[in-house]
């Protein structure tokens, strides 16, 4: 088997969980959790399953990276790249960089919050986590559209 085709394969099993994660968290869950009234263990037990997925997102941005730079390394490095696997690479860093985001900065507010036991912060920490993980959700669907169109190109 091709080592293009097994960088590949990783490279899209993280990015369907990176993918989905983001899409259920920022566009399902996080807002309909805002509308409802909780106690205080509820917000805790929330903490811990975005924390418990903010790992799996930075592991899951490490194997984008791994994966994309050695499947840019196989096919010849970087200046063999057409446009739009540079406009991947670029994209696809920055948005690596954001799971770093994700997982550090609104996770720091929200645990703040929780453990000073101040609710609308915390809720304002979900709104901000929440509003990052669809901004990064709509990037890596575009980022997989130039991925899927750059054959074409």
């Amino acid at each position: 088997m091709p080592q293009f085709a097994i960088w590949q394969f990783f490279h899209l099993v993280a990015l369907f969980y990176w993918i989905g994660g983001l899409v259920f968290l920022g566009f399902y869950l996080l807002p309909r959790w805002l509308r409802l009234e909780h106690t205080p263990q509820s917000w805790h037990s929330l903490a811990q399953a975005i924390q418990a997925f903010s790992f799996g997102g930075i592991f899951a941005a490490l194997l984008l990276l791994l994966s994309g730079y050695a499947m840019v390394s196989s096919i010849g490095g970087f200046g063999s790249l057409g446009v739009a696997v540079w406009i991947m690479v670029v994209l696809g860093t920055i948005a690596a960089l954001g799971a770093f985001h994700l997982a550090f900065a609104p996770m720091k507010r929200l645990r703040r919050a929780l453990d000073g036991q101040y609710w609308a912060a915390a809720a304002k920490a979900l709104r901000g986590y929440g509003l990052f993980a669809r901004f990064l959700a709509a990037l890596a669907l575009i980022l997989t559209f130039v991925g899927v169109l750059g054959v074409y190109l």
